[in-house]
């Protein structure tokens, strides 16, 4: 009977198993695993880099905004709709997306363009600690560390500044070797302070009492008393006023009391009581028309004399603090001494020598040098003008005069040149005559102050109508910075005529 029951439960066991093998061969086989989508190519970036050359900026932004949206992590869009930012004037968005392409895997080198993105943006902290990411990796580049430079003397971070242009000394400009110039001068490095004060002067068009003004600080600083008053009488004779106002006038005039008290006595002068200006008239008077026996020294003729270029030693050492862990610390073959002591391989041409041999009071040669940039390019303007400012220190007024209206007729609108002009034709013209030419000149250049400032004084000192003066003065308020020297010294005049 047990036996029984087991064959049954093994007959039900296996007639169940034929059923169910019977189902899985008549059931249909599961579907396959859904394909994956397509992968999308990037777009061709073409069109849009055409629109950015065309000028077509905000074309070019709208369609990489759109190719964004489909590639958010697309490091070439990113850095094309940087670029097209930044040429819309859009500078921090700009940045924000060079940024962005920076996380998604560009080049580092990219991190130039942030920087300078930065910069336009205002914020230059972030654009320096940029420029310090991007010079550690890229310390060859000139140009980087030049913005640095920059950047850093705004920072009044004074020696990382002074390196960083070591690194970019040859792209200088005369404005950078002027901030140079005065730090190395603050640190009390006079022998480089001069360097620079003549190397600005050799980059800058023409010759401006700028550079000339540092020379005398330095002159006055190391007691170098004989190049001191050189350079005092050659400014003043070219810039009449310009020591006035300088920080430098009442140095400069002790100098010349100390130095030329009895002469001027004897001549009826009385030095205590007259300022630098009217000292180094005064001198200037007697040499011009001095004896040749006289006891004044031909100061005017030998002019401003600095040391020459092969006396001032460029590898002596320019900084002695430690440079701060930003910018990147250089090694000792790169370091700011070694920058300046490459040899020069190009011989300066004649204008660039005509400039040197002005500086160094060689005014003669000077002379020479420019005629002969003239026979080079009569057409070269800056070549006339150093030709008149020869003429002019060497007492030769007229061939001055006539050598700088040569040097307007090539270059009408240059406003230095005219200044020279107007410098030369208060020595040669009538008082009718100069004041037409001032007046001709401010209609010229109506954004000159230092015109509108000689213009204010004719009206109010020569020609005695203090009303027209008070306009002049007060026009020259609105136009001049709030800490301009001539806008204090016209504040102080407008005073001095309500007062009367």
């Amino acid at each position: 009977m047990r036996f029984g029951k087991i064959c049954l439960r093994i007959a039900t066991l296996g007639s169940t198993l034929l059923v169910l093998l019977g189902c899985s061969e008549d059931s249909p086989s599961p579907p396959p695993p859904p394909l994956a989508p397509p992968v999308k190519s990037p777009p061709d970036l073409s069109d849009a880099i055409e629109k950015r050359v065309e000028g077509k900026t905000e074309e070019a932004i709208e369609l990489l905004r759109k190719y964004n949206e489909e590639f958010p992590d697309s490091p070439e869009i990113l850095i094309q709709l940087g670029r097209s930012l930044s040429e819309s004037g859009q500078f921090a968005l700009s940045a924000f997306r060079l940024e962005q392409a920076l996380s998604a895997g560009a080049d580092k080198s990219l991190l130039k363009e942030v920087a300078e993105a930065l910069e336009k943006a205002g914020d230059e902290k972030s654009a320096r600690e940029r420029y310090s990411e991007f010079l550690a990796n890229n310390p060859d580049d000139a140009e980087a560390w030049l913005a640095q430079a920059r950047l850093l003397v705004r920072a009044d971070r004074d020696t990382e500044a002074l390196n960083a242009f070591g690194k970019a000394a040859e792209l200088t400009t005369h404005e950078d070797c002027l901030i140079m110039a005065e730090l190395f001068f603050e640190k009390n490095l006079p022998v480089q302070a001069e360097y620079w004060y003549r190397e600005s002067a050799r980059k800058e068009k023409g010759i401006t009492p700028r550079p000339l003004l540092g020379l005398l600080r330095v002159k006055l600083a190391t007691k170098e008393e004989d190049q001191a008053e050189a350079l005092i009488l050659a400014i003043e004779k070219s810039n009449p006023g310009t020591i006035e106002g300088s920080g430098l006038s009442e140095s400069a005039a002790a100098l010349l009391r100390e130095r030329r008290f009895g002469s001027l006595f004897e001549r009826g002068y009385s030095p205590q009581e007259m300022s630098v200006t009217e000292l180094a008239n005064a001198l200037l008077a007697k040499s011009a028309n001095r004896d040749p026996t006289s006891e004044i020294d031909p100061v005017v003729s030998t002019g401003p004399k600095t040391l020459p270029s092969d006396a001032i030693d460029p590898t002596t050492p320019l900084v002695t603090e430690e440079v701060p862990s930003s910018p990147p610390e250089t090694s000792p073959e790169t370091n700011l001494a070694d920058a300046f002591s490459q040899p020069v391989e190009n011989e300066p041409d004649s204008l660039e020598q005509g400039r040197n041999s002005y500086l160094s009071g060689n005014y003669t040669s000077a002379l020479l040098f420019a005629r002969d940039a003239i026979k080079k390019n009569p057409e070269d303007s800056e070549a006339w003008r150093l030709s008149s400012q020869a003429h002019f220190q060497l007492g030769e007024v007229k061939e001055a005069e006539m050598t700088i209206l040569e040097a307007i007729r090539h270059n009408p609108r240059d406003l230095q040149t005219h200044m020279e002009y107007l410098r030369i034709a208060r020595e040669t013209l009538s008082g009718a005559r100069y004041l037409a030419e001032l007046e001709k000149a401010h209609e010229r250049f109506p954004e000159s102050t230092e015109i509108l400032w000689q213009l204010a004084r004719r009206y109010h000192i020569v020609e005695r109508m203090p009303v027209t003066a008070a306009v002049l003065y007060q026009r020259l308020l609105e136009t001049a910075p709030e800490t301009s020297v001539l806008g204090q010294q016209a504040k102080m005049e407008l005073v001095k005529i309500q007062n009367f």
